[in-house]
């Protein structure tokens, strides 16, 4: 009886404290899309933060009007949060993170910078999420958010969906966040790749998410070209889809193109005493994309084309390593394998780590498949052979 009375009471005592006992009411927060840090002249951090403003239309007889969908806040400090806490000053509003998309942090910021250090309120504090993606740009990163997005509603937004396409397919970038930057730089060697994006000198409001900053102790070193992400992607086991161009022999500025449909790429330390060498494997299976030269009507003439898929992959995969190894830094993820496999090695080996990469031998070996030629017949359109 008494037990039956007790949960009654907390029951009717939970009915009672119900409720919203920490609410804000809308108009007392700005939403903040985007964040992008800079470095001043005097060394002070300079913080763009776009926020969303709710869009209000106004119709008349003969058009309708939109406001823009989102405003930009400047404001400069020695440190993040402070800068963070003059938002107000101008906006009249607290500003509220939960909906942060994307994080993107100017070049000379980021190579004087360990991003680790710089971006440590942004992991530390409640609001923000792990998945806010992060970029590096090409010059001033503040100068990016006053574009106007070309189909999104605003510009950080856009900024995300470049980058998630990028990535998915075209293989030129990857699709990373705060979290994967933390996982990096807590990795057996501390070196980490952030996704690069530039704006386009000649075209107003046109930007590009392609090419990785390359990063060596939380700081950036060097940017990895577009044409070598895939290689690099291919290296991590990370491809999702792209193309392969091919070259017609004897045609000036004609090609041929393939796409990748699967891949599966291992990429294995091998250790004979104090030697290592890596051995790069690749299986997967390509379609036809374009044919200009080609004309596959046979098994050897399949066989052919099928090898200059492989002589292109490989020459993907070893440009993109010797880029890697001539700036010496490690970002295929070889010294965790190492780690994983023999601490012990890998304590021996993780202080000249960056020389003993730079001259490691390595193979590439390719064994891809031909699924499908499209549409139409494996021959150029039009041929009449």
């Amino acid at each position: 009886m008494k037990r039956g009375i007790f949960c009654l009471a907390l029951l009717l005592g939970l009915f009672i404290i119900s409720g919203c006992w920490s609410k804000f009411e809308l108009t007392e927060r700005g939403f903040v899309m985007g964040v992008a840090l800079d470095q001043g002249e005097d060394g002070k951090i300079e913080l763009t933060t776009q926020i969303y403003r709710p869009t209000s239309t106004q119709t008349t007889v003969s058009s309708v009007t939109t406001s823009a969908s989102s405003i930009n806040i400047k404001t400069r400090d020695d440190s993040v949060m402070e800068a963070i806490r003059d938002i107000p000053i101008h906006l009249g509003r607290k500003a509220q993170w939960s909906h942060l998309r994307v994080i993107i942090v100017g070049e000379k910021l980021a190579r004087s910078n360990n991003l680790g250090h710089l971006l440590d309120l942004f992991y530390r504090d409640h609001e923000p999420r792990s998945s806010v993606s992060l970029m590096i740009s090409k010059g001033a990163a503040g100068r990016l958010f006053e574009k106007k997005p070309l189909i999104e509603q605003t510009t950080a937004q856009q900024f995300l969906r470049a980058k998630e396409s990028s990535y998915i397919t075209s293989a030129k970038t990857v699709d990373y966040n705060l979290l994967d930057l933390v996982i990096q730089l807590r990795s057996a060697n501390g070196n980490a790749i952030v996704p690069f994006v530039y704006e386009d000198k000649k075209l107003k409001d046109i930007f590009s998410a392609a090419g990785l900053a390359l990063l060596k102790d939380g700081k950036m070193k060097v940017v990895l070209p577009s044409t070598k992400v895939e290689g690099l992607l291919m290296l991590r086991n990370a491809y999702q889809s792209g193309v392969i161009e091919i070259k017609c022999p004897g045609k000036n500025r004609e090609y041929e193109t393939a796409e990748v449909i699967s891949l599966n790429v291992k990429t294995k330390p091998r250790m004979q005493g104090d030697q290592i060498s890596i051995n790069i494997s690749l299986v997967g299976d390509v379609a036809i994309g374009e044919l200009k030269c080609s004309n596959i009507n046979s098994a050897k003439a399949e066989m052919a084309f099928i090898k200059k898929v492989e002589d292109q992959l490989s020459e993907q995969i070893n440009s993109t390593m010797k880029f890697l190894q001539s700036n010496k830094l490690e970002v295929i993820g070889i010294a965790d394998t190492i780690y994983r496999k023999n601490p012990r090695k890998w304590e021996q080996l993780k202080k000249n780590w960056d020389t003993q990469f730079a001259e490691l031998p390595f193979t590439i070996q390719v064994r891809m498949r031909l699924v499908t030629s499209g549409t139409i017949s494996s021959k150029p359109a039009g041929f009449g052979g």
